[in-house]
């Protein structure tokens, strides 16, 4: 069981895994579902749902397949895609069609070629797509969850902006489908060819700080939106101020969790703006 999510940024598209392994019965592990590779023009990242093995092995032909592919250019990578998803389905998943056990495998790519553009693709079967911007996608047992949220989400920000989102969700899925679990792994393959990864004990805090902003939006904020009345009437003046009160002092509460949330992420902006100096 896996949720894998590829949400398009302004720079680029952010990779998303949970870490949960399960191993049989009611053993798991904790185990990294984010595959990265470079080949001669650029860089690849993946991230597969499926038998473990399959996915194993179409991580290795893949990197072999881009290996070979020298001059793979922008407009030809999901000609190249499919072109690798046809011979690897015809000499590895169909020869096993008809047993009792049909493995499966499905998988987000993204790929940067000659630090131009990173674009993100779904492969399925024998057949790739190209997942164009500001469009996101997700796979795995946690597909149910997270693909009705990411029809909230379908425009592109910032990838601080998009991983917010994106751990929201993950969030979701790990409370709602059995076998979703673990910690969030996040990695931002950027268009200029650079690779950012924000590192599981960063997604975790980040995590514990939305789920609390989640919680502070339901109990709170909802609770004095809706309350317009009382039984008794005697109180409503004070209901009334009570409630003025909180509004008034709102913008410095949600002001918090901004700066809860930048003070997280700020090692990780400082080190990339130093790479960026001239």
């Amino acid at each position: 069981m896996t949720a894998i999510l590829g949400l398009s940024y302004l720079d680029g598209v952010l990779m998303m895994a949970d870490t949960e392994e399960s191993l049989g019965g009611d053993s798991k592990s904790q185990c990294d579902k984010l595959y990265r590779f470079i080949f001669p023009s650029g860089t690849v990242i993946t991230g597969g749902a499926g038998d473990s093995h399959l996915i194993d092995c179409a991580n290795q032909d893949l990197h072999q397949f881009f290996a070979r592919k020298v001059k793979t250019e922008p407009g030809e990578v999901l000609e190249t895609l499919n072109d690798f998803a046809v011979e690897f389905f015809d000499k590895v998943i169909s020869p096993l069609r008809g047993f009792e056990y049909e493995p499966a495998i499905e998988m987000l790519i993204a790929v940067n070629c000659s630090k131009q553009s990173t674009l993100l693709f779904r492969w399925k079967q024998n057949h790739v797509l190209w997942v164009a911007p500001p469009q996101h996608a997700s796979i795995g047992s946690g597909v149910i969850q997270i693909h009705p949220l990411l029809r909230d989400v379908q425009f592109a920000a910032s990838k601080e902006c998009m991983l917010f989102h994106g751990l929201r969700m993950m969030y979701q899925a790990k409370r709602a489908v059995v076998g979703v679990g673990g910690k969030t792994e996040a990695v931002a393959l950027q268009d200029d060819g650079a690779t950012h990864y924000f590192g599981t004990i960063a997604t975790q805090k980040l995590e514990e700080l939305i789920v609390s902003y989640e919680q502070f939006k339901t109990t709170i904020l909802d609770g004095h939106v809706s309350t317009i009345a009382v039984t008794d009437q005697r109180i409503e003046p004070e209901m009334e101020v009570n409630i003025e009160k909180f509004f008034g002092e709102l913008p410095s509460l949600v002001k918090q969790y901004r700066q809860a949330y930048k003070e997280t992420l700020q090692p990780q902006l400082d080190a990339q703006r130093s790479k960026n100096k001239p």
